[in-house]
């Protein structure tokens, strides 16, 4: 029987407003059953779409390690980088280069891993973490509030410590900043403030 508490899921993203312009590079991880681990967005300044993707998958890999994975599967939208990192495309762009390096070597560290193509709308989470770190200009961290290999206490079938998540459902909760920024700087605190809790 395969142990998947240290299977791990994790959806990247990376986005530029310009290619190149301000970037930011995202990453979320779960764990096998869908429950989210950590979620994070980092604010890039200025640079290309394809650095942000490598960022993000750069990212994502460093933070799995620390959760103690040994398994994972990572799903991108960016062909791309799903491409080079699988072998069908040589990378050609000097910038990039040590990225991908970086995290193609990454990757020889767990046992196993794969990394797929899915589309943009199979990748919504991500992309909205990096939407909101490129509207708020700042790194985001989005609370988690569970670790693989714990386990949730049970009472008559039903979880007590925290409530299930079925399949499909996400833990990120859309922000629209753009309304509410427009309230004025307090406001822009408090966003900011609930985002870091």
């Amino acid at each position: 029987m395969r142990d998947t508490r240290y299977e791990i899921i994790v959806y990247i993203d990376g986005g530029s407003r310009g290619n190149p312009g301000p970037a930011a590079a995202a990453f979320i991880l779960t764990d096998s059953a869908g429950t989210q681990l950590q979620a994070k967005a980092f604010f890039l300044g200025r640079t290309t779409n394809n650095v942000a993707e490598y960022t993000a998958i750069c990212k994502a890999l460093e933070a799995a390690k620390q959760i103690g994975a040994k398994q994972l599967t990572v799903f991108s939208d960016s062909e791309l980088l799903v491409k080079q990192i699988n072998g069908q495309y040589k990378v050609k762009s000097e910038q990039i280069r040590p990225l991908f390096q970086q995290s193609v070597n990454a990757l020889g560290e767990f046992e196993n891993w794969k990394v797929q193509h899915i589309t943009r709308e199979e990748n919504a989470d991500a992309d909205k973490l990096v939407n909101q770190a490129l509207n708020l200009e700042q790194d985001i961290t989005v609370p988690c509030d569970r670790r693989p290999g714990t386990r949730t206490s049970h009472s008559a079938g039903r979880p007590t410590a925290e409530r299930q998540v079925t399949s499909g459902e996400s833990r990120i909760k859309p922000v629209r900043l753009g309304v509410l920024i427009s309230g004025g700087g307090t406001t822009l605190m408090n966003i900011l403030e609930y985002i870091k809790q």
